[in-house]
């Protein structure tokens, strides 16, 4: 089989696993989120103003340090398992779930901020449904990789949130937002 049957069908099964989904598929969704994740970082990190330049100058490099790591360990967990990962751009764009608007590096310090904790929070939706589907898989270095991959982001939503004043669920995701996903 040529490398071009090989992708084609890579392709083909990893489209059945996303409408499934299986544990593999969430996960690559997770990768995805994570690169992108870090990508806005950066930004974030060239472009605030006020007080949140402290913040970023403190966390930002540690936050794409810690996601940069998760996203090769995640990477490997899965291909040492023979499942796929997002290896293209358009793989990327398709299967990440985090908003980007090239504009928004003109907006206010603590809006850019409270734009990344809420990324943070968009992908704590895909990775307590990755724990959910590696639990039922019986994958557990999956679930272990997924769990502490959660906590850690929890920890950096509190942090954020009390930094920009707010209340700890202010302004994410809540059951009542979305009853389909």
């Amino acid at each position: 089989m040529t490398s071009a049957e090989q992708y084609k069908q890579e392709l083909k099964q990893s489209d059945i696993d996303h409408h499934t989904p299986t544990a593999g598929a969430m996960t690559g969704h997770i990768i995805a989120n994570l690169l992108i994740h870090t990508l806005k970082v950066s930004q974030a990190k060239l472009f605030v103003q006020g007080p949140t330049v402290l913040f970023l100058m403190q966390y930002g490099n540690q936050w794409i340090s810690y996601e940069q790591a998760v996203f090769a360990k995640l990477n490997c967990l899965l291909v040492n398992n023979g499942e796929s990962i997002p290896t293209t751009t358009d793989q990327f764009k398709q299967f990440a779930m985090l908003e980007e608007n090239g504009a928004s590096k003109y907006d206010s310090g603590t809006t850019q901020l409270f734009d990344l904790v809420k990324d943070f929070d968009t992908q704590t939706l895909f990775i307590t449904k990755g724990i959910t589907l590696a639990q039922q898989a019986a994958w557990p270095e999956l679930v272990t990789a997924l769990s502490d991959l959660l906590a850690w982001i929890k920890d950096q939503i509190a942090l954020t949130q009390r930094f920009l004043g707010h209340d700890l669920r202010t302004g994410l995701y809540t059951e009542e937002d979305d009853d389909d996903f």
